[in-house]
């Protein structure tokens, strides 16, 4: 099995509920790219974040995840259709797309593949963007609390392919001709159970379970509580920073 399917396999329910969703603008920005809007393909879709902002746009969009369990939780829309599927592997026609987004899972890809496939189900001209949101911080005190926890806790507990999350797809091979987006932010208010219940999203923190060493989680957890104040309920910011490598086929 691979590593998307392992680390996502069976956590299509608590991913739809602490996931962050992305910035309405993006969905907006994408499609005024593209020359036609007949089609689009959210890879990866996980459960289906930014299929839902890309529907308004498309008189179809197709999500597709090789996790059933993550399809399963998917938010639902009229012109919005699922297929569990290989990213390397797309079951539309060949150059039948106008959009092809991949979100917060490009990473993962065997990239060669895909971006084979890409290139057959993209009209000319078509796009493709790949999106990332990197490591949060919180607009408050507790910030340093948790960026000490995640670097210097837990951060060991990550697949090698975070690394392309953390700076921004920067080292990712594009093969297209580039479309720069302006800079985005995903801005959430969250309370304690809320934050951690995100981060046990967190491939880094299923790893951490499958090798029974949670103790640098729970370390983590006790010590972001305690910097959290008397009320756990109380909502604070959380910024993700946005990345978006677009471009055209050529």
């Amino acid at each position: 099995m691979d590593q998307e399917k392992q680390h996502f396999l069976n956590g299509g329910e608590q991913y739809a509920r602490f996931r962050p969703d992305y910035p309405a603008e993006l969905a907006a920005e994408l499609s005024g790219l593209c020359e036609g809007h007949e089609l689009a393909l959210d890879v990866g879709c996980g459960s289906g974040q930014l299929t839902r902002l890309l529907s308004p746009y498309f008189t179809e969009v197709v999500g597709s995840d090789s996790s059933a369990g993550q399809i399963q939780h998917a938010v639902k829309a009229d012109n919005i259709r699922y297929v569990c599927e290989a990213a390397e592997q797309i079951s539309l026609e060949d150059h039948s797309l106008d959009l092809l987004v991949v979100a917060q899972a490009a990473h993962w890809f065997d990239l060669d593949r895909f971006y084979r496939e890409a290139r057959r189900v993209l009209k000319p001209s078509g796009m493709i963007a790949l999106v990332s949101y990197g490591v949060p911080y919180l607009e408050d005190a507790a910030n340093s609390v948790f960026q000490q926890g995640y670097w210097q806790r837990v951060h060991r507990f990550w697949p090698a392919e975070r690394q392309h999350v953390e700076n921004g797809y920067l080292d990712l091979a594009f093969p297209f001709d580039p479309v720069t987006l302006a800079p985005l932010f995903i801005r959430r208010a969250l309370n304690y159970p809320q934050l951690t219940g995100y981060i046990q999203t967190w491939s880094a923190y299923k790893c951490a379970v499958e090798q029974q060493r949670t103790a640098e989680f729970e370390a983590f957890f006790r010590n972001l509580e305690r910097a959290w104040g008397p009320d756990l309920q109380q909502a604070k910011t959380v910024t993700w920073p946005v990345s978006v490598k677009a471009g055209r086929v050529s």
